[in-house]
Parts: structure tokens; sequence; C-alpha cells
């Protein structure tokens, strides 16, 4: 079975996609034998690499996705349903084209917002698409706007293949970049896929209301969170109160300048302050725990006047969270579902903003083993009251997990992993 996958991070990172894609793999080479072909899209160039069990490919290499298609020949293509991304896009129409099964799965929990004013969406999104045009790659130097050009190129070069009419495509090219500032969330879907794996049942409502046809689609809850049905297992959080003399925080970032939801001096100013509040207290200590893909260490240790305090990264937050009280971090991200599906204690700082709030956060709010700061000042209160807090579960968790995670239970991968197979099998004795 070879399957094709394109990723914005190289596989030997543990990116969202990566996670799930090797899930994947992992079940199906239960059932079967599986040869991945990896096709890495950043703005660094990489290097083709080749092994038994799989084939990774750099984008700055090839033209447009129906060539790699025709050149690599997978039985199948996975993918996110989201025709206005623009590497995804490519692709999803490039394996149309060529009649090779098209697997769409579903990266995230469910994490729109509804009820929003489209007015302030719609501002939001053309604030933070300016400032990641404008943002400079760490690794390359380069601004991150050039690399949006090659994607949008590579794309229209992928559309002329497949559609001879060139004034069609610019219209349509002009559609995908305007989407990016002023679209509705739910017109990115499309019913190309022939089969949608999706988490939960949120997701099937939403996908039929937006016209995808029900049985292109299966529920199998996210494989992301299988690993973490073993880990939260044998881990020991202890849910009674943290009687220590001095505490141990985690500063957990998140790469809201990256994906140009801050500016870099709102960054500076965030991170100066918080640092600044926990560093008068002599019964606190502090590290920082950074995001394992899209931040540098380098952009963190201008801010650290001390020797003591480190800076993670590679390592896995629960390899070592028992070294830590309590979690302090900000933004929205994946990381603070673990945590709340884990019950472990933090506290979310909105630095004057409002951020999204993500599925399973709420119950751990209402539970009181996460808190809100809405003022830094009292955040080394606040830090001393959760630490002193028995940790108890509401009566929403259990729903909360049903609701979002549909099953938390290790096995969702493989609910997967069948799916696919069948897909292919039928689509093997047309």
């Amino acid at each position: 079975m070879r399957i094709f996958v394109a990723t914005s991070n190289h596989p030997s990172k543990n990116s969202t996609i990566n996670k799930i894609v090797k899930n994947y793999i992992k079940n199906l080479e239960k059932i079967d034998s599986v040869y991945c072909i990896w096709l890495l899209y950043s703005q660094k160039k990489n290097i083709t690499t080749k092994n038994e069990g799989e084939l990774i490919l750099d984008i700055h290499n090839y033209n447009d996705a129906v060539q790699i298609l025709k050149e690599t020949k997978p039985d199948c293509v996975l993918a996110n349903n989201n025709k206005y991304s623009t590497i995804d896009n490519a692709f999803s129409i490039a394996a149309k084209f060529l009649k090779i099964p098209l697997i769409y799965y579903k990266i995230v929990d469910f994490t729109d917002e509804k009820n929003s004013d489209n007015n302030a969406v719609i501002q939001n999104n053309f604030k933070r698409v300016l400032k990641k045009i404008f943002l400079k790659d760490p690794e390359t130097k380069q601004f991150v706007g050039s690399f949006i050009i090659y994607k949008n190129k590579f794309l229209l070069n992928t559309k002329n293949k497949i559609e001879k009419n060139f004034i069609k495509n610019i219209k349509s090219q002009f559609e995908h970049i305007f989407f990016n500032f002023y679209g509705k969330p739910e017109e990115r879907f499309s019913n190309l896929g022939n089969l949608n794996i999706v988490n939960n049942e949120i997701w099937l409502k939403e996908f039929t209301r937006c016209g995808i046809d029900n049985k292109k689609i299966v529920i199998t809850g996210n494989p992301y969170w299988d690993d973490f049905y073993q880990i939260f297992n044998n881990l020991n959080i202890s849910n009674e109160p943290i009687k220590k003399k001095f505490i141990k925080i985690l500063i957990l970032t998140t790469p809201l300048l990256e994906h140009g939801h801050w500016s870099k001096n709102q960054k500076d100013q965030n991170i100066t302050k918080l640092i600044e509040i926990l560093s008068k207290e002599k019964d606190i200590d502090y590290s920082f725990k950074i995001h394992p893909t899209s931040e540098y260490k380098d952009s963190y240790q201008k801010y650290i006047k001390n020797d003591k305090t480190k800076i993670f990264q590679k390592e896995s937050f629960w390899d070592i969270c028992n070294d830590f009280d309590v979690v302090i971090s900000y933004g929205f991200s994946m990381i603070h579902i673990e945590i709340a599906l884990a019950g472990y204690r933090m506290i979310l700082c909105n630095f004057g903003e409002k951020f999204r709030i993500m599925p399973m956060v709420d119950s751990g709010i209402t539970s009181g083993y996460i808190q809100i700061c809405d003022n830094l000042d009292e955040l080394s209160l606040q830090i001393k009251n959760l630490v002193n807090k028995k940790i108890e579960f509401d009566e929403n968790y259990s729903k909360e997990i049903e609701k979002y995670l549909y099953k938390f239970d290790g096995n969702s991968g493989m609910r997967a992993a069948k799916a696919i197979e069948k897909l292919l099998k039928n689509n093997k004795s047309k």
C-alpha cells in the first residue's frame, strides 16, 4: 500500500499531521505492508531521502502536484479538507484528475468559533495574513510572503495541468487568495474526497451541513489522542494540594507570532512582562517549553537573565511534566486539550486579548484546575491558590470527551486504518 501525504514539517518532527499519519501507518501495517511518500513543503529546501519504508521528497524540485503524483504512483492521497489550503488543494484536485483515491482527514478537534462577528473575523484574518507575509523565516532569513507566492504558483501550475482554460484558472486563483482575507470558514470544505475521516459527531454534522456526502464520512475519533491514552494511564498526576517550598512553573509557549496573530513587539512585551512578574517571587522557579516545530530557542534566550532557567523544545511535555507543578500558557494549542484531558493544573494568560478556548478546556475551567488570568498583577496569587487546590472533575468531563474525542480508548487509528483499507479494496474491485 503506497500512501502519499504532504506536510510542512519534516517527518522526523512530531507535528500534529505527522503524528496522525504515523498512527495510520502503524495501524495499517497490522493489515498490509505500507510505503509512505512524504512531500515536504517548507521555505527551506530539503534533501530527498529514501529507505525501505518511506520516501521523502522536497516540493522545490517540482512544478506541480500532477507531476509528483504521476511520478510516485500512490494508491491513495491523504490531505486536509480545505480547498483554500494551497498545497492540500493542489494535491486534492490532482488526485481527482488522476483518479487516485483521495482521503481527507480532520487534523484538529472542533475549534471554529461560533456566533462570531463576521466583520471582526474578516478584520482579524486581514491583520493575521499581513503579519505573516512580512514575517521572516528564522532558518532561511527570507520573508514568509515569498514562500506563500511560491505555493500559489505551484497551485496555479497544477490547475493549468488539469484545466486548460488559463483565464478560468487565474480567476479561481484570485478567489483562493481573497478567501484568506474575507472567506467564511464553512466555505473551505469540499466534497472531492472519496473518504472523510472525522473526529466526532460535531464534524459529521458540520461536513453534512456544508454539502459533503454522508456516505463519504466515517467517525473514528482523532488518532492524535491514541498515544495519550497510554501516556495518561502511566502518569501519576496528584489530585491533592501540592505542598512544596518552591513552586516550579513551566511556561508553555504557543507560536502566535509565527502564525501571524502577534507582532514581534506584542510578543516581546507580553513575554517580558510575564517573566518580570514571576521573577519577583522568591518561591517560584520557571522554565520554558517552546513549540517543537514552529519556534526557535534563540528567540527566547534574549528574555532570560539568569543561568538556571531552562528552555525545552524537543522534549515531550509529558516526559517532563512531573518536574513541574503548574503550567502557564496563552493563545490556543492542542497541548491545552491534552492538559485539560489529563487534569493537569494550568493558568491561561489573556494578555488583554480574547483567545479561543480549546475543546475540553471549558471542563477544566469549570472544574477549577484550569484558570484564566486577565490581570498579570494577580498571577502570583492565582498560582499559589491553584497549587493548594484539590483537583475534582465536574460532571461535564465525560460528556466533553464523548463530544470532542468520540472515544478515548487508544483505537482511533485502527478505526481509521480499517476505513482506509475498505476504501482501497472497493476501489480495486471496480
